[in-house]
């Protein structure tokens, strides 16, 4: 090929990593870009360069989830809460979903590398995972007799556990619907934007909303994610379960007996869909 036809591959190529609900398996001329970067050093080299161009990174470029981009500090792609969350008093919320969400998903180090796992995550046990873990650290708090209710070897957690706390998680309406600004409708703006950015599917509104991970999100997580976050909520007792569910003890727990017992969370209110 020309360097014209080169260059215009790799735009091409770009432009398909740009619509991140899109897959090689659904567009054969994205498949065979794809492949040819992987087996055309050239090619590969030119699509990176490009990248760098538009102040990107490239993560990953393979089948399942095509070409998957990070952004940088200077790239005008890059986005955060704020871009989907307009309300600052409830980003806080939306911050720990976002954790919460990829920690249920992914709550074993080996799901991040096992191409077969698809992670599975509800509106109501996000809630759940974070008002659990929340009262973990309250509780260590106090035992630490920490005037500040800040545990000092949890600093990536600092306060948001009370801020937490102090959302109503459902505070229904009166037609029924959750009201805005509870953490089960922030959690599940939280779900929508993800799903509709390509990382999660919709699955079904039991639970308030039910969602499956999918490739592109297991690269974005594994590659660019805080691991010492996602490390912190399994050191809180954090497990999940066969259905999904997370499920909570003590790692502290002096009891041998207490220790051996996991303890569910309680059911939230049920909400509209569930």
């Amino acid at each position: 090929m020309s360097d014209f036809e080169d260059i215009a591959a790799v735009s091409r190529l770009l432009a398909f990593g740009f619509q991140p609900g899109l897959t090689p398996r659904r567009n054969a001329e994205y498949a065979a870009l794809v492949s040819r970067y992987r087996t055309d050093p050239a090619f590969a080299r030119l699509l990176h360069a490009a990248a760098r161009g538009f102040d990107l990174t490239v993560i990953a470029v393979g089948p399942r989830a095509g070409l998957v981009l990070g952004a940088t500090a200077e790239t005008q792609f890059a986005v955060s809460i704020a871009d989907h969350i307009r309300q600052p008093a409830d980003r806080p919320i939306a911050a720990l979903a976002h954790l919460a969400i990829a920690a249920l998903a992914y709550y074993r180090p080996e799901d991040l590398d096992d191409e077969s796992h698809v992670g599975r995550v509800t509106v109501r046990h996000v809630d759940e995972m974070v008002e659990q873990a929340a009262k973990e650290l309250e509780r260590r708090a106090a035992e630490a007799d920490e005037d500040d209710g800040v545990p000092v070897d949890h600093p990536d957690l600092v306060q948001l556990w009370r801020y937490y706390q102090r959302r109503n998680p459902v505070a229904p309406t009166g037609d029924a619907r959750a009201h805005s600004k509870s953490r089960h409708a922030i959690i599940k703006r939280v779900a929508e934007y993800l799903a509709d950015n390509g990382m999660l599917r919709r699955a079904g509104n039991e639970n308030g909303g039910t969602y499956t991970t999918t490739a592109r999100y297991q690269i974005q997580v594994r590659e660019m994610a805080g691991q010492q976050m996602l490390g912190e909520l399994a050191a809180l007792g954090v497990t999940v379960g066969p259905d999904s569910k997370p499920a909570f003890s003590s790692p502290d727990t002096e009891s041998a007996d207490a220790a051996d017992t996991v303890v569910s969370p309680a059911p939230a209110p049920d909400e509209p869909g569930a």
